[in-house]
């Protein structure tokens, strides 16, 4: 990453000088101290507007990791996660010998946390894909693939996030260990895949992994709430030894264990879907009057926080500023993100495009992360963006404001609720200390 910045900004007794504002709202330089010569400066009473609007649709292959499940918010409506992935062989010519007899299939994944009430079963269902998915492709996080209409298994699971599962794994010499794989789950799979994994054996459909992509494309998991609580969302390692469809089976008396794993050449992809209908959140979408005072985030691809900063450039006068520093915090709602209801522990404040989209165009201070920030820390989450608004001040390109994204963008369901620039508390404030030159 590139060096820190060097905050140039002397300590000068000025911050309170700075509440007079121009006729259109902004900070004129005319109102500044010691307007004749250069000086260092700290600003804070600019006009802003923030609201809330839906994200658009996000690339979700090859998520960090996966989001299962389903959360009923009272706040932010129902909203779901599921999955898609491959499994690929693990050799070649692949036979599992003779008098097969079958224990179980058993789909296997690593858990890595979780978001909502895990005292509460979900109902998870798992399916067949029905067309193939690709690792190079992109997919958006509201393009669910097809998949076959019955489900290889629905199956009743109550979350243990933090128990070891003692699993008896077959072992050579025909003996069996019991290992403590935790946490982990585990989902028995039914009969119909079982017969056509044992028919294959032998054949041209294990010969390799293209054939058997063709033979047997991945699946499809979904989970939802098997009760009326909030439910909850698993968080699931994509890769892993311990990730992927398992036969247990005996073959000639010995037992033995046939493996096709979730590798990182596996195709996965996370989806997710919202309604709003009902929830407060539905009442404030896109409404950019005075009457708002909270505005929304949520990852998956649902809501995000649009921040403009309509008066920035009458800072500036013929390139006589340079910024030292750019400090934009938002502050939690007070008792929003109080459990299960977590808030992301970090954000990212982006460029926005004329639609209010995630600009391809990447915000200059991410290339220093450590100085970028984003961390809730204390109910804020507090951006130094010095880079971009030099550059904004500095160019004649239009400047459309910021969104505030969360961190975990397309691998959970976390959401927050900040103040909005019409809180009475917990608006947004955007510091600026800078340099006049002239």
């Amino acid at each position: 990453m590139t060096s820190k910045h060097v905050l140039l900004a002397i300590a000068l007794p000025f911050a309170g000088l700075f509440a007079s504002c121009n006729e259109d709202g902004a900070v004129g330089l005319d109102l500044l101290p010691n307007n004749d010569g250069i000086g260092v400066f700290q600003v804070d009473t600019f006009t802003m507007k923030s609201y809330t609007i839906r994200e658009d649709s996000i690339p979700s292959q090859n998520p960090p990791r996966f989001a299962v499940g389903e959360i009923q918010d009272p706040v932010f409506g129902s909203s779901s996660a599921s999955i898609a992935f491959q499994v690929r062989l693990t050799n070649e010519n692949n036979n599992l010998g003779t008098n097969i007899t079958v224990d179980s299939l058993i789909l296997s994944l690593n858990f890595e946390g979780y978001y909502g009430d895990t005292s509460e079963a979900l109902l998870i269902e798992v399916f067949e894909l029905d067309q193939s998915i690709f690792k190079d492709s992109v997919v958006y996080t509201n393009q669910i693939p097809a998949f076959k209409p019955t489900p290889l298994v629905s199956y009743s699971y109550l979350p243990r996030p933090t128990l070891p599962i003692p699993v008896n794994e077959p072992r050579v010499n025909n003996t069996d260990t019991t290992f403590n794989y935790g946490p982990i789950v585990r989902i028995p799979l039914g009969q119909d895949l079982i017969t056509r994994l044992v028919n294959a054996s032998g054949t041209a459909d294990l010969l390799n992994n293209t054939n058997f992509l063709n033979f047997f494309k991945g699946l499809y998991v979904r989970a939802r709430r098997n009760g009326t609580g909030m439910g909850s969302v698993l968080h699931l390692t994509t890769v892993s030894d311990r990730n992927g469809l398992f036969l247990y089976y005996k073959a000639d008396g010995q037992r033995r264990r046939f493996d096709m794993l979730l590798t990182n050449e596996s195709a996965r992809q996370n989806f997710f879907q919202f309604d709003y209908t009902g929830a407060p959140l539905a009442n404030v979408l896109g409404d950019t009057s005075s009457n708002v005072q909270e505005t929304y985030v949520q990852a998956g691809g649902g809501v995000k926080t649009y921040l403009q900063i309509p008066y920035l450039r009458n800072l500036v006068k013929n390139n006589d500023v340079a910024i030292n520093k750019a400090e934009v915090q938002f502050t939690q709602v007070v008792g929003s993100g109080d459990l299960p209801y977590a808030a992301p522990t970090r954000m990212f404040l982006l460029i926005a495009d004329s639609l209010g989209k995630n600009a391809s165009v990447p915000i200059l201070d991410l290339s220093s992360p450590n100085v970028y920030g984003g961390q809730l820390i204390d109910g804020k989450y507090t951006f130094v963006i010095t880079r971009h608004i030099q550059r904004v001040l500095m160019s004649n390109e239009p400047d459309f404001g910021l969104v505030l994204i969360p961190g975990d963008l397309v691998s959970s369901l976390n959401r927050v609720v900040v103040g909005s620039t019409n809180h009475p508390l917990y608006r947004p404030r955007m510091v600026l200390t800078f340099t006049k030159l002239k």
